[in-house]
This record gives structure tokens, C-alpha cells and sequence, in this order.
């Protein structure tokens, strides 16, 4: 999924951060899929993701609790699992291959690390979709640090501004790294933001001199 690809940042830093994407094929499984979208976030469940989400009802972990979002998973939503390491990653798709819930499944991170998180898994990649980057007036765009942040929302709706009114807050005491991370996640609803990768890069940017 193109919202995802676009993760932007250091390959110690992206290490920490893989997105698993799960939907129903248009036309053929939608009627029905809620159960099984619902039955995937109880398997994520078991491997402590970091966040999760999906498009329809509710938003992510920063704005509902897990139960919640469960209970309103619909028919045709984009189901979204956030982890930090491979080893969650491994033992989620594992567990995906047995349950065999017949959903397209998408995972997005370094590309050797997702081959790597598959073959553990007993599972062969089919398709690898690549970014190449941002082409044109880049000077428009947030700065690259910022957009190590920004990016996490494919959908845009954290802005760079945004970023840095956190990293001053974060400075003169008046929240945390997490709090910070964890006020910028509420606003990417599709779940797809990373918390703990955000806390670190907050915490980051606040102890470089400004």
C-alpha cells in the first residue's frame, strides 16, 4: 500500500518500525470479512503491537482501546498492525499463515528485513513495491527530520509545524517524548503511525540544540 512506502529516516531508526496491512479484494470477499478483520486484530493482539487501526469506525490505539476498535470492525475496512521488531513480525505472519483468513496481507518496512520476516515466517514474497523517493520542489517540504515524523501518516495529516510545536514543548518541560508522540498518533486515523519509533525521534530532535 502506496500510504505506507513512503517512511523516511535512518536504517537503525526504520529497523524499529513495519507496518501490516490486511484487506478484503474488492468484489470477490468483502461480504463477510468483519469477522475475519476482527479475528486479525485478536491474533495481532497476541505479539504486542505497538498500534493498530482501521478506516471505518474509529481510529488508533491513541484514540480508542483495543477492544473498541475490534468491536467496530466492519465489512471492506483496511486493517492496519504496527510493530517494532522483527521478531513480532515473524511470529504474527507465522500465526496469519495458520489461521489462513484468505485477506490480502501487505507488510511495509526495509525491504531486506520484511524478505527476511516472511522466509522466518514459511512464507514467500510474490510482489515488492519500492519507493524512490520525492521528486520536484523539495524546499516546500518539511525538514528531513521533521519528515522522519511526518511520514509515518500516509495520509498526511501531521504536519512538519506540527513536529516542531512538540519538540519545543518537549524542551521547555512541558511534556514528554511519548506524550508528544502519542498526541501527534491521534491524528492519523488508519493506524498506521508508529508511537514508539516517534518517542525516540521526538527525544531526538528535542536534545539537538535548536
Amino acid at each position: 500500500m502506496s500510504h505506507t512506502l513512503h517512511r523516511e529516516g535512518t536504517v537503525e531508526s526504520l529497523q524499529g518500525d513495519y507496518v501490516v496491512l490486511s484487506m478484503a479484494a474488492q468484489g470477490l470477499n468483502v461480504e463477510g470479512s468483519g469477522p475475519k478483520f476482527r479475528r486479525y486484530f485478536e491474533i495481532a493482539r497476541q505479539f504486542d503491537p505497538v498500534n493498530i487501526g482501521e478506516n471505518r469506525g474509529t481510529g488508533s490505539l491513541a484514540a480508542f482501546d483495543y477492544d473498541t476498535i475490534v468491536e467496530k470492525t466492519k465489512d471492506g475496512c483496511v486493517c492496519l498492525v504496527v510493530f517494532d521488531t522483527p521478531e513480532k513480525v515473524i511470529g504474527f505472519l507465522r500465526a496469519l499463515k495458520e489461521e489462513d483468513l484468505g485477506l490480502s496481507v501487505v507488510v511495509s518496512g526495509l525491504m531486506d528485513q520484511v524478505k527476511e520476516c516472511c522466509s522466518q515466517a514459511g512464507l514467500k514474497v510474490h510482489t515488492v513495491n519500492l519507493s524512490l523517493g520525492v521528486f520536484g520542489k523539495r524546499e516546500k517540504l518539511a525538514g528531513d527530520r521533521e519528515r522522519e515524523i511526518t511520514t509515518m501518516c500516509g495520509h498526511g495529516m501531521i504536519t512538519g509545524a506540527m513536529v516542531l510545536y512538540h519538540v519545543d514543548r518537549i524542551r521547555k518541560g512541558l511534556e514528554t517524548a511519548q506524550q508528544a508522540a502519542h498526541e501527534v498518533c491521534k491524528l492519523c486515523i488508519c493506524g498506521a503511525f508508529n508511537p514508539a519509533r516517534g518517542a525516540k525521534l521526538f527525544q531526538a530532535m528535542a536534545d539537538t540544540a535548536p
